[in-house]
Protein backbone atom coordinates (compact mmCIF):
# COMPACT_ATOMS: atom_id res chain seq x y z
CA UNK A 1 0.00 0.00 0.00
CA UNK A 2 2.97 2.34 0.95
CA UNK A 3 4.44 1.94 -2.93
CA UNK A 4 0.89 2.74 -3.90
CA UNK A 5 1.13 5.67 -2.65
CA UNK A 6 4.18 6.21 -3.13
CA UNK A 7 3.79 5.88 -6.89
CA UNK A 8 0.70 8.59 -6.73
CA UNK A 9 2.93 10.90 -4.92
CA UNK A 10 5.32 10.86 -8.31
CA UNK A 11 2.33 11.27 -10.41
CA UNK A 12 0.99 14.61 -8.89
CA UNK A 13 4.68 15.58 -9.08
CA UNK A 14 4.66 14.67 -12.83
CA UNK A 15 1.61 17.20 -12.72
CA UNK A 16 2.62 19.68 -11.22
CA UNK A 17 6.65 19.32 -13.34
CA UNK A 18 5.62 21.78 -16.16
CA UNK A 19 4.76 24.86 -13.73
CA UNK A 20 8.15 24.16 -11.85
CA UNK A 21 10.00 24.21 -15.49
CA UNK A 22 7.89 27.19 -16.33
CA UNK A 23 9.46 28.68 -13.28
CA UNK A 24 12.76 27.65 -14.29
CA UNK A 25 12.85 28.65 -17.53
CA UNK A 26 12.04 32.24 -16.36
CA UNK A 27 14.82 32.58 -14.38
CA UNK A 28 17.19 31.43 -17.10
CA UNK A 29 16.05 33.22 -19.94
CA UNK A 30 14.28 36.25 -20.67
CA UNK A 31 10.95 35.70 -22.51
CA UNK A 32 11.40 36.87 -26.85
CA UNK A 33 9.79 40.02 -27.46
CA UNK A 34 7.79 38.43 -29.69
CA UNK A 35 6.17 34.97 -30.50
CA UNK A 36 4.44 33.31 -32.92
CA UNK A 37 0.65 32.48 -32.44
CA UNK A 38 -1.71 31.93 -35.88
CA UNK A 39 -0.27 30.12 -38.49
CA UNK A 40 -2.54 30.09 -42.32
CA UNK A 41 0.92 28.63 -43.61
CA UNK A 42 3.97 27.42 -42.89
CA UNK A 43 4.94 30.69 -41.62
CA UNK A 44 3.11 32.50 -38.74
CA UNK A 45 1.30 35.75 -39.93
CA UNK A 46 0.12 36.09 -35.97
CA UNK A 47 1.90 37.02 -33.28
CA UNK A 48 1.80 38.14 -29.58
CA UNK A 49 4.19 39.39 -26.77
CA UNK A 50 6.30 36.97 -24.86
CA UNK A 51 5.47 37.91 -21.77
CA UNK A 52 1.69 37.52 -22.35
CA UNK A 53 2.35 34.37 -23.77
CA UNK A 54 4.32 32.92 -20.79
CA UNK A 55 1.56 34.37 -18.35
CA UNK A 56 -1.21 32.47 -20.05
CA UNK A 57 1.18 29.50 -20.03
CA UNK A 58 2.24 29.84 -16.12
CA UNK A 59 -1.31 30.52 -15.24
CA UNK A 60 -2.73 27.28 -16.86
CA UNK A 61 0.02 25.31 -15.43
CA UNK A 62 -0.05 26.61 -12.28
CA UNK A 63 -4.09 25.82 -12.10
CA UNK A 64 -2.91 22.12 -13.44
CA UNK A 65 -0.69 22.22 -10.47
CA UNK A 66 -2.40 23.52 -7.62
CA UNK A 67 -5.48 20.72 -8.79
CA UNK A 68 -2.33 17.74 -9.16
CA UNK A 69 -1.55 19.38 -5.32
CA UNK A 70 -5.08 18.74 -4.25
CA UNK A 71 -5.90 15.64 -5.33
CA UNK A 72 -2.70 14.26 -4.37
CA UNK A 73 -3.77 15.46 -0.87
CA UNK A 74 -7.84 13.95 -0.84
CA UNK A 75 -6.19 10.58 -2.58
CA UNK A 76 -7.55 8.91 0.22
CA UNK A 77 -10.64 9.96 0.42
CA UNK A 78 -11.75 9.77 -3.75
CA UNK A 79 -12.42 6.95 -6.09
CA UNK A 80 -8.73 5.89 -7.02
CA UNK A 81 -10.23 5.79 -11.44
CA UNK A 82 -11.62 9.32 -10.49
CA UNK A 83 -8.24 10.30 -9.25
CA UNK A 84 -5.95 9.20 -11.59
CA UNK A 85 -8.28 10.37 -14.80
CA UNK A 86 -8.07 13.82 -13.32
CA UNK A 87 -4.29 13.57 -12.59
CA UNK A 88 -3.54 12.50 -16.25
CA UNK A 89 -6.08 15.04 -17.56
CA UNK A 90 -4.17 17.81 -15.58
CA UNK A 91 -0.77 16.74 -16.25
CA UNK A 92 -1.72 17.03 -20.25
CA UNK A 93 -3.14 20.38 -20.14
CA UNK A 94 -0.14 21.50 -18.49
CA UNK A 95 2.66 19.86 -20.38
CA UNK A 96 0.47 21.68 -23.54
CA UNK A 97 0.19 24.92 -22.04
CA UNK A 98 4.12 25.08 -21.12
CA UNK A 99 5.01 22.91 -24.33
CA UNK A 100 2.74 25.92 -26.43
CA UNK A 101 4.93 28.76 -25.03
CA UNK A 102 8.13 26.58 -25.18
CA UNK A 103 8.03 25.90 -28.81
CA UNK A 104 7.17 28.95 -29.22
CA UNK A 105 10.47 30.97 -27.72
CA UNK A 106 12.45 28.13 -28.69
CA UNK A 107 11.68 28.10 -32.67
CA UNK A 108 11.78 32.08 -32.65
CA UNK A 109 15.42 31.75 -30.93
CA UNK A 110 16.31 29.63 -33.57
CA UNK A 111 14.91 30.95 -36.09
CA UNK A 112 16.21 34.62 -35.45
CA UNK A 113 12.57 35.99 -35.39
CA UNK A 114 9.46 35.01 -34.80
CA UNK A 115 8.70 35.73 -38.72
CA UNK A 116 10.61 32.60 -39.46
CA UNK A 117 9.26 29.85 -37.56
CA UNK A 118 8.10 27.09 -39.18
CA UNK A 119 4.10 25.37 -38.25
CA UNK A 120 5.95 22.43 -36.90
CA UNK A 121 6.65 23.96 -34.12
CA UNK A 122 3.29 24.91 -33.38
CA UNK A 123 2.46 21.47 -33.23
CA UNK A 124 4.95 19.86 -31.07
CA UNK A 125 2.50 20.89 -27.80
CA UNK A 126 -0.12 18.84 -28.74
CA UNK A 127 2.47 15.63 -29.49
CA UNK A 128 4.18 16.45 -25.96
CA UNK A 129 1.22 16.97 -23.67
CA UNK A 130 -0.09 13.51 -24.61
CA UNK A 131 2.83 12.09 -23.95
CA UNK A 132 3.24 13.47 -20.51
CA UNK A 133 -0.42 12.54 -19.37
CA UNK A 134 0.03 8.88 -20.71
CA UNK A 135 3.50 8.84 -18.35
CA UNK A 136 1.08 10.48 -15.39
CA UNK A 137 -1.63 7.56 -16.25
CA UNK A 138 1.39 4.77 -16.29
CA UNK A 139 2.62 6.01 -12.38
CA UNK A 140 -0.44 6.90 -10.84
CA UNK A 141 -0.87 3.19 -9.94
CA UNK A 142 -4.24 1.68 -8.82
CA UNK A 143 -5.70 0.54 -5.68
CA UNK A 144 -4.12 -3.62 -5.45
CA UNK A 145 -7.23 -5.59 -6.57
CA UNK A 146 -8.88 -8.10 -3.79
CA UNK A 147 -9.42 -11.33 -5.71
CA UNK A 148 -11.80 -12.76 -2.92
CA UNK A 149 -14.20 -9.31 -3.54
CA UNK A 150 -13.87 -9.54 -7.05
CA UNK A 151 -15.21 -12.93 -6.68
CA UNK A 152 -18.33 -12.32 -4.57
CA UNK A 153 -19.69 -10.23 -7.29
CA UNK A 154 -19.33 -13.44 -9.94
CA UNK A 155 -22.34 -15.62 -9.14
CA UNK A 156 -21.08 -18.88 -8.23
CA UNK A 157 -22.07 -21.09 -10.98
CA UNK A 158 -19.99 -18.98 -12.98
CA UNK A 159 -16.71 -18.83 -11.44
CA UNK A 160 -14.26 -20.60 -12.96
CA UNK A 161 -12.63 -23.38 -11.32
CA UNK A 162 -9.97 -26.23 -12.10
CA UNK A 163 -10.72 -28.91 -14.76
CA UNK A 164 -9.02 -31.95 -15.60
CA UNK A 165 -6.33 -30.65 -18.35
CA UNK A 166 -8.10 -31.15 -22.43
CA UNK A 167 -7.44 -29.64 -25.87
CA UNK A 168 -11.38 -28.80 -25.89
CA UNK A 169 -12.35 -27.61 -29.22
CA UNK A 170 -12.24 -23.48 -30.04
CA UNK A 171 -15.36 -21.64 -29.90
CA UNK A 172 -15.49 -19.17 -32.41
CA UNK A 173 -18.31 -16.36 -33.72
CA UNK A 174 -18.65 -13.70 -36.51
CA UNK A 175 -20.03 -10.46 -35.33
CA UNK A 176 -20.72 -7.83 -37.85
CA UNK A 177 -21.94 -3.98 -37.28
CA UNK A 178 -23.73 -2.08 -40.01
CA UNK A 179 -23.96 0.97 -37.64
CA UNK A 180 -20.29 1.02 -37.17
CA UNK A 181 -19.58 0.73 -41.23
CA UNK A 182 -21.83 3.64 -41.03
CA UNK A 183 -19.96 5.27 -38.78
CA UNK A 184 -16.89 4.67 -40.42
CA UNK A 185 -17.73 6.32 -43.59
CA UNK A 186 -19.32 9.31 -41.84
CA UNK A 187 -15.65 9.73 -39.64
CA UNK A 188 -14.16 9.32 -43.15
CA UNK A 189 -16.32 12.36 -44.73
CA UNK A 190 -15.61 14.51 -41.93
CA UNK A 191 -12.01 14.28 -41.40
CA UNK A 192 -11.10 14.39 -44.89
CA UNK A 193 -12.75 17.26 -45.21
CA UNK A 194 -11.00 18.28 -42.14
CA UNK A 195 -7.65 17.37 -43.70
CA UNK A 196 -8.36 19.43 -46.75
CA UNK A 197 -8.84 22.68 -45.32
CA UNK A 198 -5.59 21.76 -42.99
CA UNK A 199 -4.05 21.02 -46.29
CA UNK A 200 -4.57 24.45 -47.36
CA UNK A 201 -3.62 26.32 -44.34
CA UNK A 202 -0.21 24.14 -44.26
CA UNK A 203 1.00 21.28 -46.03
CA UNK A 204 2.56 20.05 -42.46
CA UNK A 205 -1.09 20.74 -40.74
CA UNK A 206 -2.46 18.68 -43.52
CA UNK A 207 0.18 15.81 -43.04
CA UNK A 208 -0.89 15.52 -39.50
CA UNK A 209 -4.40 15.71 -40.16
CA UNK A 210 -4.36 12.84 -43.20
CA UNK A 211 -2.47 10.68 -40.56
CA UNK A 212 -5.53 10.99 -37.83
CA UNK A 213 -7.98 10.76 -40.24
CA UNK A 214 -6.33 7.78 -41.78
CA UNK A 215 -6.14 5.60 -38.00
CA UNK A 216 -9.31 7.24 -37.03
CA UNK A 217 -11.68 5.61 -39.91
CA UNK A 218 -9.35 2.22 -39.70
CA UNK A 219 -10.09 1.76 -36.09
CA UNK A 220 -13.90 2.29 -36.35
CA UNK A 221 -13.88 -0.10 -39.50
CA UNK A 222 -11.48 -2.48 -38.08
CA UNK A 223 -14.36 -2.48 -35.35
CA UNK A 224 -17.64 -3.35 -38.09
CA UNK A 225 -16.51 -7.00 -38.57
CA UNK A 226 -15.16 -8.97 -36.02
CA UNK A 227 -14.42 -12.59 -34.84
CA UNK A 228 -14.78 -13.57 -31.34
CA UNK A 229 -12.76 -16.69 -30.37
CA UNK A 230 -11.99 -18.73 -27.50
CA UNK A 231 -8.87 -21.25 -27.40
CA UNK A 232 -6.60 -22.44 -24.79
CA UNK A 233 -5.23 -19.20 -24.56
CA UNK A 234 -8.42 -17.10 -23.70
CA UNK A 235 -10.59 -14.80 -25.42
CA UNK A 236 -9.65 -12.47 -28.14
CA UNK A 237 -11.90 -10.21 -30.69
CA UNK A 238 -9.33 -10.13 -34.40
CA UNK A 239 -10.61 -7.99 -36.99
CA UNK A 240 -12.10 -10.05 -40.25
CA UNK A 241 -11.27 -7.48 -42.34
CA UNK A 242 -8.77 -8.02 -45.68
CA UNK A 243 -7.26 -4.79 -45.30
CA UNK A 244 -7.04 -4.90 -41.02
CA UNK A 245 -6.70 -8.96 -40.20
CA UNK A 246 -5.43 -7.67 -36.48
CA UNK A 247 -6.16 -8.62 -32.86
CA UNK A 248 -8.05 -5.64 -31.35
CA UNK A 249 -8.66 -7.09 -27.76
CA UNK A 250 -7.25 -10.06 -26.03
CA UNK A 251 -8.49 -11.54 -22.16
CA UNK A 252 -5.64 -14.20 -20.99
CA UNK A 253 -6.94 -17.64 -19.44
CA UNK A 254 -5.29 -16.77 -16.18
CA UNK A 255 -7.01 -13.67 -15.99
CA UNK A 256 -10.20 -14.69 -16.14
CA UNK A 257 -12.42 -15.29 -12.61
CA UNK A 258 -15.63 -15.77 -13.92
CA UNK A 259 -17.60 -16.12 -17.37
CA UNK A 260 -21.77 -16.08 -17.76
CA UNK A 261 -24.40 -15.17 -20.39
CA UNK A 262 -26.42 -12.04 -20.19
CA UNK A 263 -28.91 -10.01 -22.44
CA UNK A 264 -26.62 -7.09 -23.33
CA UNK A 265 -28.99 -3.72 -22.65
CA UNK A 266 -27.43 -1.33 -24.78
CA UNK A 267 -28.23 1.55 -22.62
CA UNK A 268 -26.68 -0.04 -19.68
CA UNK A 269 -23.59 -0.80 -21.16
CA UNK A 270 -23.11 2.76 -22.85
CA UNK A 271 -24.45 2.53 -26.63
CA UNK A 272 -23.52 0.73 -29.74
CA UNK A 273 -20.46 -0.20 -30.56
CA UNK A 274 -16.91 -0.24 -28.58
CA UNK A 275 -18.05 1.33 -25.12
CA UNK A 276 -15.37 1.63 -22.06
CA UNK A 277 -16.75 2.78 -18.92
CA UNK A 278 -15.13 3.07 -15.70
CA UNK A 279 -15.08 -0.80 -14.39
CA UNK A 280 -16.43 -2.10 -17.49
CA UNK A 281 -16.01 -2.19 -20.95
CA UNK A 282 -18.03 -3.28 -24.32
CA UNK A 283 -18.61 -4.57 -27.69
CA UNK A 284 -22.65 -4.58 -28.51
CA UNK A 285 -23.89 -4.20 -31.99
CA UNK A 286 -27.47 -3.74 -31.90
CA UNK A 287 -28.09 -5.47 -28.44
CA UNK A 288 -28.83 -9.23 -27.44
CA UNK A 289 -27.63 -11.95 -25.87
CA UNK A 290 -23.84 -12.13 -24.99
CA UNK A 291 -20.93 -13.04 -22.74
CA UNK A 292 -19.81 -11.13 -19.76
CA UNK A 293 -16.16 -11.82 -18.52
CA UNK A 294 -15.21 -11.05 -15.16
CA UNK A 295 -11.37 -10.47 -15.11
CA UNK A 296 -9.18 -10.62 -11.85
CA UNK A 297 -8.53 -7.07 -11.78
CA UNK A 298 -12.18 -6.47 -10.85
CA UNK A 299 -12.96 -5.34 -15.08
CA UNK A 300 -15.91 -6.94 -16.59
CA UNK A 301 -16.02 -7.24 -20.54
CA UNK A 302 -19.41 -7.45 -22.34
CA UNK A 303 -19.41 -8.62 -25.94
CA UNK A 304 -22.18 -9.37 -27.93
CA UNK A 305 -22.98 -12.87 -29.69
CA UNK A 306 -25.24 -12.15 -32.63
CA UNK A 307 -25.91 -15.74 -33.34
CA UNK A 308 -27.79 -16.16 -30.60
CA UNK A 309 -28.16 -17.01 -26.58
CA UNK A 310 -27.06 -21.02 -27.54
CA UNK A 311 -23.92 -20.32 -29.09
CA UNK A 312 -22.82 -17.54 -26.28
CA UNK A 313 -23.74 -19.86 -23.63
CA UNK A 314 -21.38 -22.32 -25.80
CA UNK A 315 -18.31 -19.19 -25.66
CA UNK A 316 -18.99 -19.04 -22.01
CA UNK A 317 -18.71 -22.64 -21.58
CA UNK A 318 -15.75 -22.78 -23.46
CA UNK A 319 -13.88 -19.97 -21.98
CA UNK A 320 -14.46 -21.37 -18.29
CA UNK A 321 -12.97 -24.62 -19.69
CA UNK A 322 -9.94 -22.62 -20.63
CA UNK A 323 -9.93 -20.73 -17.57
CA UNK A 324 -10.06 -23.41 -15.24
CA UNK A 325 -7.13 -25.87 -17.09
CA UNK A 326 -4.81 -22.75 -16.72
CA UNK A 327 -5.84 -23.12 -13.52
CA UNK A 328 -5.52 -26.54 -12.67
CA UNK A 329 -1.81 -26.22 -14.46
CA UNK A 330 -0.81 -23.47 -11.94
CA UNK A 331 -2.23 -25.43 -8.72
CA UNK A 332 -0.53 -28.60 -9.95
CA UNK A 333 2.82 -26.32 -10.62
Amino acid sequence: MTSVRATRVIAGIWAMFPFLLLLMGATLWQAPERVPTHWTSDLPDGFSTGAGVFAVALSVAGFCAVGAALLTLLTAFLPAVLSRWLTTILAGVAATAAGTYAAAAWGTHLADGPEHVHVVWALAPFVVGPLWAWLAYLLYRPDPVDRQAVLDTVPERSRVVPVGAGDGAPWATLVTSSVLNGTAVFVGVVLTVTTVLAWWSSIWLGVATALFAVAMTLFVLAWSRVEVRVDRRGLAIRSTLALLPVHLLRVAAEDVVGVETRDLDPMKWGGIGLRWLPGRTAYIVRGGPGIVVHRVNGRVLGVEVSEGEEVAAAGARALLRSAGQVMSAGRSS
